[in-house]
């Protein structure tokens, strides 16, 4: 009979039938480890340079990982225990730390968060109570998770990145009902039958559910178009009407030549690397450039930072030199690209003027669409992603290969960045995102050109 791992018993509370089906009929193809996955893993290994102690070997698998903690645990315990693995009867997890202090056992679990959210505390207190069952006597439960008020200041001086908070109280609060919750969810991972649980608010919170397609099969989208505040959406919904209002985007065609179609990919770092930076903070590690000329000419310009990400000034005196010295700049969420702008000017002091003009310049070409053009294909959304298919088909993303979204390029950077042994593999990822950040300013360029026409 399978255990109830703190996984699978944090996948039942959010939905019963998610919890069946990770056991009995799991996915055959799993979907790429997310970022926040990623940024935990690379927390976890942070926590571990800054509490150093005996780290239980998962490579053999959970049983001999159980066997192993039990007999550190027995023989006394080191003073930090990482991954410890404990099981008691049906119920099993894995601890992220467990510390001795002043006599006492604590349960720290680490998140990669900036805060203490609502799920993390039934997380902890599960591993409590399968940890006490197991003889193991924790007295306090905190939760480690990181500073977003923490700035780097020097290489490798990350004092004050961790935060400890204590949830013991609420912990121990919560403990019958979960001690009786965990009992019903293991009845519902070992049933024959599978829940019949109707879609909802669980399908997406706290987390996206990895069965969300499988479930919504042959049900009504999540999102009732034909209810949507949008008149538009409505009549889209309900008529496969398609609105489109050239005086909206007289804005667009009032703005002279050249024009420049700006994009940047960034990813934010749970432990900073670069100084002078915070956690998350988003950092540019590449930019594609798209510059039109009055008689529709296109020059492309594109940067990539693998090896010398962090060197901002590279990056940005590139792109100073090749965005003309007029003209609007053009971006879709042009905030975005304004924050990435501001955080090179403040990083780098010597182009701070040139980058602050830039950014003065933006033009933002989310809104414009909104107000010009909907089309039913679009399901109520404005997204890039969901607008370009309905204008060109040879523009979708989903023609590109692995790297088709912003996730899938952080993801590519990390790889590549970890260092690729297979030459063809890193040749390909470096190509892929270079051909999906260019794709997104001849996207910018093909929708600037249908909106005014």
């Amino acid at each position: 009979m399978p255990w109830l791992t703190k996984s699978r018993f944090m996948a039942g509370r959010q939905c019963v039938k998610r919890l069946w089906f990770e056991v009995n009929a799991p996915l055959e193809v799993r979907a790429p480890e997310s970022l926040a996955i990623l940024q935990g893993r690379a927390f976890d290994d942070f926590v571990r340079t800054l509490w150093p102690g005996e780290v239980i070997d998962r490579a053999r698998g959970m049983p001999a990982a159980i066997a192993q903690t039990r007999r550190v645990i027995d023989a006394g315990g080191a003073p930090v225990l990482h991954q410890a693995a404990v099981r008691n009867g049906e119920f099993a997890i894995i601890a992220d730390v467990l510390r001795r202090d002043r006599g006492g056992t604590e349960l720290i679990e680490i998140k990669a968060s900036t805060s203490v959210k609502p799920e993390h505390v039934p997380d902890a207190a599960y591993q409590v109570l399968v940890l006490r069952g197991a003889r193991v006597p924790v007295e306090r439960a905190l939760i480690g998770h990181v500073n977003n008020a923490f700035t780097l200041e020097r290489e490798g001086d990350y004092r004050g990145l961790l935060i400890e908070e204590d949830i013991t109280a609420t912990v121990e609060a919560l403990l019958p009902a979960l001690a009786d919750q965990a009992i019903d969810l293991h009845r519902v991972m070992s049933a024959r039958e599978m829940p019949q649980i109707a879609m909802g608010p669980q399908c997406t919170s706290p987390h996206d559910c990895p069965f969300i397609e499988r479930c919504s099969r042959g049900s009504p989208p999540l999102q009732d178009l034909l209810h949507h505040k949008d008149p538009r959406v409505r009549a889209g919904a309900a008529n496969s009407t398609t609105f489109f209002d050239p005086r909206q985007a007289a804005e667009l065609r009032a703005q002279p030549f050249p024009r420049s179609y700006l994009d940047f990919e960034t990813i934010g770092f749970a432990v900073p690397e670069v100084p002078g930076t915070r956690p998350y903070e988003q950092l540019p590690f590449q930019w594609s450039l798209h510059v039109e000329a009055a008689g529709g000419e296109l020059q492309h310009a594109e940067f990539l930072a693998i090896e010398s990400f962090g060197d901002f000034a590279a990056l940005s005196k590139a792109l100073i030199e090749a965005v003309p010295d007029e003209g609007p700049v053009f971006a879709y969420n042009a905030p975005f690209e304004g924050r990435a702008l501001a955080l090179l000017a403040r990083l780098v002091p010597a182009h701070e003027a040139a980058l602050t003009r830039l950014r003065a310049r933006l033009v933002d070409l989310l809104p414009i669409t909104r107000r010009a053009y909907y089309h039913p294909r679009m399901s109520g959304s404005w997204s890039i992603k969901a607008v370009i298919p309905t204008i060109t088909a040879e523009l979708a993303y989903d023609t590109l290969g692995e790297v088709q979204e912003g996730e899938g390029a952080q993801r590519a950077f990390l790889e590549l960045r970890s260092g690729v042994p297979d030459a063809a593999r890193r040749a390909r990822l470096m190509r892929e995102l270079l051909d999906y950040c260019r794709r997104d300013t001849e996207v910018l360029v093909t929708l600037a050109r249908f909106l005014q026409s």
